[in-house]
């Protein structure tokens, strides 16, 4: 019974760790697309023109198609960015699980070490007990 435990908590401890990795990655990515995104804005915001300046149609549409497709590269990381914080939060909530299993796994560990005692106290009373009626 205590190797059967005894391997749970391996288990368990190295599920915890490779959660821990894995959220780790995760806070890097989210990290990146956050410098990513500020540096599209800055790029977009140097993209505008000048109040007053004389420019050429073919300017205009260049800019236009240009800002549109920065600002669809800005949509798509805010959106990678929240999937990436709704996965955060999935791997906080599996790891709290692993830690309320842990949790179970040392009760369980500790009420048999118990239960072990207890029996090995009455095996001693009972040798005894017989030891003095012989």
């Amino acid at each position: 019974m205590k190797k059967k435990y005894k391997l749970l908590t391996v288990l368990k401890k190295i599920k915890k760790n490779s959660l821990f990795n894995s959220l780790g990655t995760l806070h890097n990515e989210k990290n990146k697309l956050e410098n990513v995104n500020s540096e599209l804005q800055k790029l977009r915001d140097k993209s505008s023109f000048k109040e007053g300046s004389v420019i050429s149609s073919s300017q205009l549409k260049s800019n236009c198609y240009f800002r549109a497709d920065i600002n669809e590269k800005i949509e798509i990381s805010r959106n990678r960015k929240l999937h990436i914080e709704k996965e955060i939060s999935g791997y906080v909530g599996q790891i709290s699980k692993v830690n309320k299993q842990q949790e179970i796994i040392q009760k369980k560990i500790h009420e048999d070490f118990i239960i072990g005692q207890n029996e090995k106290d009455l095996k001693e009373h009972q040798n005894f007990k017989v030891k003095s009626v012989l």
